[in-house]
């Protein structure tokens, strides 16, 4: 990391223990500026959509360290169109936690939460975001909500959180089916959350504004799907935080016009690039190290390989109703490529990665997350059944306590000579 970055960290990591309300301060500031420069970039490129949605996904976490009453903690999977209706912002582990090992300061709240006995194989992701938490660097939030989708650690780690805060807690039940019956039961435990959050801050929501919001996320997945339609046909500049932000444009912000006008660049870029060079094309299964300099220099710098895509932007490309919203919203996470058995994410990841012409698939295991681990060997034996040579890569999305640098550089550089002596 750039030494003023590591600087920032040891600040942070200083204050966090004698006054966390600095710490907070301090990283309010440093994702403040963050936003500031995402909005008033000059890049017309591929290059200007990342640092515009990166400005703008800044903006929710200055937003959820410095205004928290208009906050909701949530995962990454809860469809949050009713809160961009209602002008309250999602705060997310996943994102939170992501923008604090890039500041170079997770390490203290990964340590705060194991030393309030959060045990050390919990996802690194949740263990963060707890530690904010407990340390008093990140304040209460208006609710917590949190969906049974698809990561065991949501179960235990916002009921902790909503514990810890007070704060009321909802839990959206996604039947493990996918059925008529399955989103129409969400869809009302949508609604029913919809009426407490109008209790809680003061508003009612408006449902043409509702609508507006999953209209906007209907144009924002048909503009994703074109992107992915001519990715296959093309060579791009790319980066692991450039797919992680294409995963949360389909996630938390979708709905939002940051998301739409990302989606609409991205798009834009795609159309303008050139026809596939000689470099070996990726497909990245799970969450991506963006903090880790070593897999940057492989990945994005090396001059050998690009990352064609990621599987978690894939989660839900169906077609939604703006008519019907709490349907919409239901049916996305319903008809997640998550939801039920592993096979129909394995199976979903195949399709892409032939469609998007890779050579390979980097399957990585995100320390904590038994959810992929369990599955890396069936989605392994049967991508390379499908002629896709698979790497699974141990490591960890956030914190380089769990990771073993010089091994995981070994690993893809070899996978990467193997995918060139295949003639891939």
């Amino acid at each position: 990391m750039k030494a003023y970055i590591e600087a920032l960290g040891k600040l942070v990591e200083a204050r966090t223990e004698k006054s966390p309300e600095a710490a907070r301060k301090l990283l309010a500031a440093a994702y403040s500026w963050v936003r500031f420069s995402g909005k008033h970039t000059l890049h017309r490129n591929v290059q200007g959509a990342w640092e515009r949605l990166n400005g703008a996904v800044a903006g929710t976490m200055v937003d959820s360290l410095v205004h928290p009453q208009e906050t909701v903690m949530v995962n990454i999977f809860f469809p949050c169109e009713m809160l961009h209706a209602l002008g309250i912002q999602p705060m997310f582990p996943e994102g939170m936690s992501a923008y604090v090992a890039c500041t170079a300061c997770q390490r203290v709240f990964a340590e705060k939460a194991e030393a309030n006995n959060v045990p050390e194989s919990l996802c690194s992701y949740h263990k963060t975001m707890l530690g904010l938490a407990e340390s008093g660097v990140l304040p209460r939030p208006l609710m917590v909500a949190n969906t049974t989708l698809a990561c065991d650690a949501n179960q235990l780690s916002f009921r902790r959180l909503a514990e810890f805060y007070q704060a009321p807690h909802a839990v959206i039940d996604i039947p493990g089916r996918e059925s008529e019956d399955a989103v129409r039961y969400v869809a009302d435990q949508l609604r029913n959350m919809t009426a407490q959050l109008e209790d809680l801050c003061g508003r009612k929501l408006d449902e043409n504004v509702l609508k507006e919001r999953v209209a906007s996320s209907k144009r924002s997945i048909e503009l994703y799907r074109q992107y992915l339609k001519r990715r296959g046909e093309i060579s791009m500049p790319s980066t692991m935080s450039g797919e992680l932000f294409s995963m949360i444009a389909t996630h938390i912000m979708l709905g939002r016009p940051e998301s739409e006008q990302y989606m609409q660049e991205l798009f834009q870029a795609a159309e303008r690039a050139p026809e596939p060079s000689g470099k070996r094309r990726l497909f990245w299964f799970h969450v991506l190290p963006n903090w880790q300099d070593s897999m940057k220099d492989i990945l994005e710098t090396g001059g050998t390989c690009e990352l064609v895509g990621s599987d978690l932007p894939l989660d839900y490309l169906g077609d939604l109703d703006p008519e019907t919203p709490y349907e919409s919203m239901a049916r996305r996470v319903v008809g997640s490529i998550s939801n039920g058995s592993a096979l129909r994410r394995v199976n979903t990841a195949i399709a892409a990665a032939k469609s998007l012409h890779a050579d390979g698939v980097i399957l990585f295991c995100h320390w904590g997350c038994k959810q992929t681990m369990g599955m890396s060997q069936i989605a392994k034996q049967r991508m390379e059944a499908e002629g896709l040579p698979t790497l699974v890569l141990d490591g960890d999305g956030c914190d380089a306590r769990n990771v073993a640098d010089g091994q995981m550089v070994t690993r893809v550089n070899a996978f990467l000579e193997q995918l060139e002596g295949l003639g891939a």
